[in-house]
């Protein structure tokens, strides 16, 4: 290109090539993917070169194929992206490979400006230039990889996957389009300004999508926040309902001693079996009390007990109720409400009622306290973060896992789950010296 005396190259095929796999890569690790590492490096490795390739290769149609072979180029790179993570849903790969471009035009023009103003000059041999290049991708990915360690790429709608689509094509257009008018001596003028503007324009696009995509993020984090706190407090509802059934059922225990003194006073043989039967019906239908010495986890863990004997369901308690003192009444209501209703709604799809097992383990090992869930399932899926809720809207539902990791952060603690030879295990971990709140 020449403007103004000043000629500098374009940026070789080679250079936007890498610049547009790396970008691949750094959107890859913002993604949940199950790929092992030695599969994923053979596949990112083929990726590389026939990214490499297809650049020199479209670089050779003639300028009125110009855009299709842009075209070509960005399906290769979501290409890329679906082989690591296949289980990734149309949206989010449109999403995810429109964030690559942008990403990747902003480091290839960024760094052969670079290169154009510092090693150009000194007229070395290209490989030098290209060394250079690569050194300023390695600092620009490690650069991105740092500020977005803690972020991750997570549902998106298809309203934002559109909005991205049509941010990108807009920048790429706004940025190239200085390369046009270089080529008439207006507007830009110079190939120095060409290339400097376009690194302003693909600065801004990038930030740009950061930008709406932190504004969803937040957005979402608010709705999640504002569901799990409903769900925590109608929890807490339950827990307040459980403790008046409790006292009811209390009052009828009061009520039946008053029974026996009847029964003791009837001299009819034939009635006062009837009352037996029917005062033995009434032991075993609220005999299901549960004590722990926690007060709220023993009206909360009477009331599942019943709930499952009435439904089938085999369950078996083992569990130290002081040793989950230092959890507050609301986050002690969440945390046994949610694992043992999720835990209830897996064994209800059993139809072998000799599989319907739930047990509870709430013990001490050293300093930790071990809080556990395990139930039965037919199920053997495996996964590497939280299971996906089994219902339908999943806009309202699987807050569940979510809240019982934020009450064991809350109190210093570490939360697991797992899926073996047909049991799922929850595990809570806490510290017994946690001293975080109070009840």
């Amino acid at each position: 290109m020449i403007g103004h005396g000043i000629i500098w190259p374009d940026i070789p095929r080679v250079v936007t090539g890498v610049a547009e796999w790396l970008a691949c890569l750094e959107i890859i690790l913002l993604l949940n993917h199950r790929r092992p590492q030695i599969l994923k490096g053979i596949i990112l490795c083929g990726c590389l070169v026939g990214q490499v390739l297809l650049q020199l290769w479209c670089g050779t149609w003639p300028l009125t194929l110009w855009i299709p072979g842009i075209l070509v180029n960005i399906l290769w790179m979501l290409y890329t992206i679906w082989l690591i993570v296949p289980e990734a849903r149309l949206r989010l790969l449109i999403y995810s490979v429109c964030r690559a471009f942008v990403l990747a035009e902003l480091w290839a023009s960024l760094a052969w400006l670079l290169n154009c103003w510092l090693i150009f000059p000194l007229n070395l041999r290209l490989r030098y230039q290209l060394s250079f290049v690569l050194v300023v991708y390695l600092l620009l990915f490690a650069a991105f990889c740092y500020l977005q360690r803690a972020f991750a790429l997570r549902n998106i709608s298809r309203r934002e996957a559109v909005t991205a689509g049509l941010t990108a094509m807009m920048i790429f257009a706004i940025s190239n389009v200085g390369f046009i008018s270089s080529a008439t001596q207006s507007f830009f003028g110079g190939s120095p300004e060409v290339f400097t503007a376009r690194v302003i324009v693909d600065l801004c696009g990038t930030l740009i999508l950061i930008i709406q995509d932190n504004y969803h993020a937040v957005s979402q984090l608010q709705n999640d926040l504002q569901a799990m706190d409903s769900m925590m407090q109608s929890q807490y509802q339950q827990y307040q309902e459980y403790k008046q059934s409790s006292e009811l059922v209390n009052q009828h225990f009061h009520d039946l001693k008053h029974q026996l003194l009847t029964l003791a006073l009837e001299d009819d043989s034939q009635k006062r079996r009837q009352y037996l039967n029917e005062i033995n019906t009434d032991i075993n239908l609220y005999n299901v009390g549960v004590k722990t010495g926690n007060k709220i986890a023993d009206v909360i863990l009477t009331r599942k007990n019943a709930y499952c004997r009435q439904h089938q369901i085999t369950f078996t308690c083992i569990a130290n109720g002081s040793l989950l003192n230092m959890i507050n009444t609301m986050d002690l209501c969440s945390l046994l409400g949610n694992s043992l209703d999720n835990a209830i709604e897996s064994v209800e799809q059993l139809t072998d009622p000799d599989k319907r097992l739930i047990n509870l383990r709430i013990v001490n090992k050293g300093q930790l306290v071990v809080y556990q869930v395990e139930n039965y399932t037919d199920n053997p899926a495996n996964f590497a973060d939280l299971p996906q809720t089994t219902k339908n809207d999943k806009q309202r539902h699987g807050f569940g896992l979510r809240s019982i990791r934020r009450i064991a952060e809350k109190y210093g603690g570490t939360m697991t789950v797992a899926n073996n030879n047909h049991w799922f295990r929850l595990t809570v971990l806490f510290d017994q010296q946690t001293k975080t709140s109070t009840k």
